[in-house]
């Protein structure tokens, strides 16, 4: 018998929304040989949230991205198909993201503001380290830890016993939420990756970043996750005991890295300009 919080914690992932409808019909259009931008400025239009997001993102400097669209066509023209493509799977999750979690201990838009360093450190990691589709890379970080967002109400009825055992035993937070809730925030995500009939590739990504060696076929885009979640920590906007960000020894393996290595990527991350100073000296 699988406990409460356990119970509870699938119970809401059947309820939520599977992936809107004026989503899905964007998408098939994009993947039309065919495609027509003025049919998919048209399709988003329809929709005035998608349509700001689409515009929010395309002017991200957080994205690396400099020039300033104004208009629909503009932006889509800006960012291009993948990004629009990307933008579009992550959109039932970007508004939520930016809401604060009282579990978790994050403010309004601090989850958001986390995604985000991960998304566009892994897209860089991905061009740096020759991965063939960096866009995978964007969208698995980006949304990386939306399972936080289902288990949030269960982490804030544990937090005293969630927070004992991190400190205690020194286990990872997504060891701990395993073993006190009965499911990890990462294998949540993976399950929301299915049912908005993500890739495999997406869903692995997202349900292992921790654990990347557990990926069923495609390794390297969960260690990319779980590097880029790393390098993440050095962007943080406020200390939180219910983070992590350990490189898993096997995403060194899988990628072929050491730590000088490591190192020389960080720098060059520093280098390319698309990133804030580290708000921890570069940690």
């Amino acid at each position: 018998m699988p406990s409460p919080n356990l119970s509870a914690i699938l119970q809401s992932i059947t309820n939520l929304r599977p992936m809107p409808g004026n989503v899905t019909r964007v998408l098939r259009e994009i993947d039309k040989p065919n495609v027509s931008i003025d049919m998919l400025v048209g399709l988003i239009s329809l929709d005035q949230a998608l349509a700001a997001l689409v515009l929010q993102l395309s002017n991200s400097v957080a994205l690396g991205y400099s020039r300033k669209c104004t208009t629909l066509h503009e932006a889509i023209m800006h960012i291009g198909l993948s990004r629009l493509k990307s933008i579009l799977l992550t959109s039932p999750a970007t508004s939520i993201l930016k809401r604060s979690l009282s579990g978790y201990r994050l403010g309004s838009g601090e989850l958001w503001h986390h995604s985000l360093v991960t998304g566009s450190t892994a897209e860089w990691l991905a061009q740096a380290l020759r991965y063939p589709n960096p866009e995978e890379a964007y969208v698995s970080g980006l949304l990386h830890d939306m399972g936080k967002l289902v288990l949030d109400q269960f982490v804030l009825s544990n937090y005293n016993a969630i927070v004992e055992y991190v400190q205690r035993y020194h286990l990872p937070l997504w060891q701990v939420e395993e073993k006190l809730l009965g499911i990890d925030h990462a294998k949540v995500g993976g399950m929301i990756a299915q049912r908005w009939n993500f890739p495999v590739v997406l869903v692995d990504a997202i349900r292992f970043h921790h654990i990347p060696s557990f990926a069923r076929s495609n390794q390297q885009l969960p260690a990319i996750i779980n590097l880029s979640n790393a390098f993440a920590d050095a962007y943080q906007l406020k200390e939180s005991a219910l983070l992590s960000f350990d490189i898993h020894p096997e995403t060194l393996n899988i990628l072929r890295l050491d730590a000088d290595r490591i190192e020389k990527l960080k720098a060059g991350m520093q280098a390319s300009g698309r990133f804030p100073e580290p708000t921890k000296g570069g940690r």
